[in-house]
């Protein structure tokens, strides 16, 4: 039984993957209630594709992994946001198009525009994209940005090479869980095909690995649900705890490790 006071809607889904008999129940006042599910959110789109296709190619053209989430496109450099197409209103002084940001965030985004008037969005993806390969490979002295999104770093790692997860092919896909931050370090979901042709969800974790079953089934849920799921984690860090909860999902998940020299 799991008691809590608030999310209890959301726990009590996460609950319904598992075949452990768990309740859960909200508290209200000096009793408590039995809690129904929430349903799963809704996968926004993005803006109209006429519009955003041109802006979409010059991130692609970068080399960078090109991210639907929460309805925005974002340009990834393994696994790190440097860019985002946003959209300037007219009631703030913008003209209402859509744009590429370039910078490591909201806030990078910010200072990049104040310190950098007159640069062109191609001029500072670049800059953006210098600035994280220089830091974000297997040889780097530690710093700020090799230690951030390192579950989408995996990800990344694995969508470039899809072989290291035993799937033919794979692409990013939005989490029931997104990271509210460049900050957070949250699982990252990515769909595909399997070697053997089988329809195929993966979930990458670099951090909180005894919380990833419950997160990846609830993925498979929105966006496969009778997909293969894998549950990968970076070599050496796999607890065989992690295996017991993966093979107690009432769709059992597979468990990976992502070999190293990604990070």
């Amino acid at each position: 039984m799991l008691f809590c006071d608030e999310g209890a809607g959301t726990a009590a889904r996460l609950a319904a993957h598992a075949r452990l008999g768990v309740e859960v129940r909200s508290v209200e006042g000096a009793e408590s209630i039995e809690a129904g599910p929430d349903p799963l959110p809704i996968v926004l789109p993005g803006p109209d594709d006429a519009e955003v296709a041109p802006l979409l190619e010059v991130l692609a053209g970068h080399g960078l992994e090109v991210v639907l989430e929460a309805g925005q496109w974002r340009g990834e450099c393994l696994g790190l946001e440097v860019a985002r197409v946003v959209r300037w209103p007219i009631e703030t002084g913008g003209d209402g198009l859509l744009h590429i940001e370039a910078g490591v965030g909201r806030f990078d985004r910010d200072a990049a525009a104040a310190m950098h008037r007159g640069e062109t969005p191609v001029d500072g993806l670049r800059r953006a994209i210098r600035l994280v390969t220089s830091h974000r490979h297997p040889d780097a002295p530690p710093h700020a940005l090799s230690r951030l999104a390192r579950s989408r770093w995996l990800r990344a790692a694995a969508v470039g090479d899809p072989a290291r997860v035993g799937a033919a092919t794979l692409r990013p896909a939005e989490s029931p869980f997104p990271a509210g931050s460049v900050g957070e370090d949250a699982p990252a979901v990515a769909v595909g095909t399997a070697s053997d042709g089988r329809d195929l969800l993966v979930v990458f974790a670099a951090s909180g690995l005894l919380g990833l079953p419950l997160v990846a089934a609830d993925a498979r849920a929105l966006h496969r649900p009778d997909a293969v799921l894998r549950l990968a984690v970076a070599e050496g860090s796999r607890v065989a705890a992690l295996d017991e909860l993966a093979a107690g999902l009432v769709q059992p998940a597979e468990v990976v490790e992502v070999g190293r020299g990604w990070a």
